[in-house]
């Protein structure tokens, strides 16, 4: 046998076989490029996820910007806060702000307000505060004149509270003449037990961001309540870094004024959600009390027989 003979011969060229063939290559060549693209991006995702999340970043999340937005906020009723939504370029929650209402947390449940979204971009820098969002709240207007005497006077006070149903209850500042150290205020709550301060104020500024520290009222005698607050008070700014002050400058809270509110102790005002007037006009004539800045009034339904 020759080696010609050894050759098979070569079949006749058929169009359809050929262009099917090619057809099928570029799908081949297609799938397999798109595969290897969704894996990739995939991994790039995860990747860039995993390095948003690295070390404590999600921990740091809820520790420092969460609460940095509590303490800055004394005005609003927050909710929300749970972390973390995670993308390549972010980690953010949300959070529903509702204006501070008189009759304690349960009156905020359904007072309305709006839902924002608190970001970190992936250099670590939080984004706040978000288009839409008030600062001014009734509230808030009380506290620009914490350490102040502008009005009202304490008989301007007695006139409103005169004027008010006996057993209505009221969110109000109650601003003291002097700032008061933790024995101090520990003292003052034992005295008036029935106008329990639900927030303190750490910070005497005028027009500046109140420095603020929610109490655990629910779980304390009176007399601990403000020696159990400073302490966590303390506890949080002892936790705070240095490269935390940028974040905390969003909120309007500076790194060094923190330290320092936290190093002295010193109680400039409290916050009361549930105190009836009748006990308000009583609170009113002692002499710690600077001022008794009422923002809101409420009757709680609840009790009306």
């Amino acid at each position: 046998m020759t080696t010609q003979e050894d050759i098979p011969p070569i079949p006749d060229f058929d169009p359809g076989r050929t262009k099917w063939a090619v057809w099928r290559g570029v799908l081949r060549t297609a799938v397999t490029a798109t595969v290897i693209l969704l894996v990739g991006v995939l991994l790039l995702d995860l990747g860039a996820q995993w390095i948003q999340r690295r070390g404590d970043r999600e921990d740091r999340m809820v520790d420092v910007i969460d609460t940095a937005l509590r303490v800055a906020n004394p005005g609003y009723y927050i909710s929300g806060g749970i972390c973390c939504d995670t993308t390549a370029f972010s980690l953010s929650f949300t959070v529903r702000l509702a204006p501070l209402r008189a009759g304690g947390d349960a009156s905020n449940y359904f007072s309305g307000g709006a839902v924002f979204t608190v970001s970190q971009n992936q250099f670590g820098r939080v984004e706040w505060p978000p288009p839409g969002f008030i600062k001014e709240t009734p509230l808030f207007t009380a506290l620009d004149s914490v350490g102040t005497d502008a009005p009202p006077s304490k008989a301007d006070t007695k006139r409103i509270l005169d004027r008010l149903p006996e057993s209505m209850s009221a969110l109000a500042v109650v601003d003291f003449a002097k700032p008061l150290g933790e024995s101090e205020f520990s003292a003052f709550v034992e005295r008036h037990a029935a106008v329990l301060p639900e927030t303190a104020i750490y910070d005497g500024r005028i027009g500046g961001t109140p420095i603020s520290w929610r109490l655990a009222t629910g779980e304390l005698a009176p007399g601990e309540l403000p020696r159990n607050g400073l302490a966590g008070f303390r506890r949080w700014v002892g936790d705070l870094r240095d490269h935390d002050a940028a974040n905390l400058d969003k909120f309007g809270l500076g790194l060094k004024l923190l330290r320092k509110s936290a190093a002295d102790g010193m109680a400039y005002a409290y916050i009361t959600q549930t105190a009836r007037v009748s006990d308000l006009r009583a609170l009113i004539d002692d002499p710690q009390v600077r001022a008794i800045r009422v923002a809101d009034v409420a009757y709680d339904l609840t009790s009306l027989n």
